[in-house]
């Protein structure tokens, strides 16, 4: 994916969670300025999976119980850009994709898939593979993130 929104401007509410999820959140990513994404977020009831990358439900924990421990652990967990061998923000955003986003009334569920590889001046790939869903709800006509389950297998 390129960083140009895949949704139509008319398409207002897809539009916006795309440009949430993928544009503004990569450019958290990228430079672990949370204050970039924190207008996004729901304090209030935040929570995190991490599934392990299994389909067995059996196998997923809450590992992100409030907003400040997701905060903190995605800005330890930010990669080093000097470690790769292309720019890493085309890269980042060629690995992403959002085809679905179901909708029902103030609620959405936003599909984002992390898939490819990204060249390391080891001479390597770093292979990214995994999906998330994002538990979305629309506060005083914006949307906010409330919670995901992520690092689901492809």
């Amino acid at each position: 994916m390129s960083e140009t929104n895949p949704f139509a401007a008319a398409d207002a509410d897809r539009f916006a969670i795309w440009e949430m999820l993928v544009r503004r959140d990569s450019d958290f990513f990228l430079s672990s300025d949370f204050s970039l994404v924190a207008a996004d977020y729901v304090e209030t009831g935040f929570l995190g999976i991490d599934a392990a990358l299994s389909l067995d439900p059996a196998n997923w924990r809450p590992a992100y119980s409030d907003l400040a421990t997701y905060r903190d652990a995605a800005i330890a967990a930010r990669w080093n850009p000097r470690e790769f061998a292309e720019p890493l923000r085309p890269a980042w955003f060629r690995c992403q994709s959002i085809d679905r986003i179901d909708i029902n009334g103030d609620a959405a569920l936003a599909h984002k898939r992390i898939d490819g590889q990204i060249l390391r001046q080891s001479g390597d790939a770093m292979l990214v593979a995994w999906r998330s869903v994002f538990h979305l709800r629309r506060e005083h006509g914006a949307w906010k993130i409330a919670g995901f389950t992520g690092y689901l297998p492809l």
